[in-house]
């Protein structure tokens, strides 16, 4: 009798574990958002919206909710003036991004019954335009090898780290270059500037003279 009451006991215990755990959806992995500045984000739940209520999260502080068919902002001065909240679809818009709204965005669901949908969660990066790139180039001339040395940089501004990558008379990467001409010789050069939302880049054209009858060295530099 012990042994049966026992195996029932367990019994029970694991099936009330496998409806507990059936309740809960495993969770969906992150979801990782590059976005520029300015742009908008959109939050939809993609839940059936019937008995459901929602959350939605920056960095774990709530911002908004829907609930009883309804959705409306929390008391929370996050995304002031630029939060739009659609009930038809269960979404909310984030328009005219900023640096810092750059976090970890939730959506927390729950339903009828005690069931819990996956937790959604996106990681938004926001980053800054790259909106010009500059080559700045200091010369000198190397007596003992006849050759102009050309040390290049190139500038970008907007993103203060973008990635760098030269075409043209130099394939490399990095933000800064040398190349030794002999004199006559010219070179063209390509920086590119780029990020995860945008890219630029310029040409520059730089020319070796060799040294001139006054011993004082002379560089062209052509913009093309």
């Amino acid at each position: 009798m012990n042994i049966f009451q026992e195996s029932c006991c367990s019994t029970l215990a694991v099936l009330l574990l496998f409806l507990l755990q059936g309740s809960r959806a495993d969770p969906e992995p992150d979801v990782h958002l590059h976005k520029a500045v300015g742009d908008s984000l959109d939050l939809t739940a993609h839940y059936s919206k019937e008995g459901l209520e929602v959350k939605w999260k920056y960095n774990e502080i709530d911002f908004a909710e829907y609930d009883k068919d309804q959705i409306k902002r929390v008391n929370s001065p996050l995304f002031n003036g630029r939060l739009k909240m659609f009930k038809g679809n269960i979404s909310i818009t984030i328009e005219a991004l900023k640096l810092q709204d750059s976090g970890r965005f939730t959506i927390v669901a729950s339903g009828k019954n005690g069931y819990q949908p996956p937790i959604k969660v996106f990681v938004l990066h926001v980053h800054d335009l790259i909106r010009d790139v500059q080559i700045e180039v200091n010369d000198s001339w190397l007596e003992s090898k006849n050759i102009c040395v050309f040390h290049l940089r190139c500038l970008a501004s907007g993103d203060p780290n973008p990635s760098y990558s030269w075409t043209g008379d130099l394939v490399k990467t990095g933000q800064n270059q040398s190349i030794h001409l002999h004199p006559a010789e010219s070179a063209k050069v390509n920086c590119t500037a780029n990020n995860t939302v945008s890219t630029k880049h310029t040409v520059r054209t730089v020319v070796c003279p060799g040294k001139s009858e006054d011993s004082r060295f002379c560089v062209k530099m052509l913009n093309t």
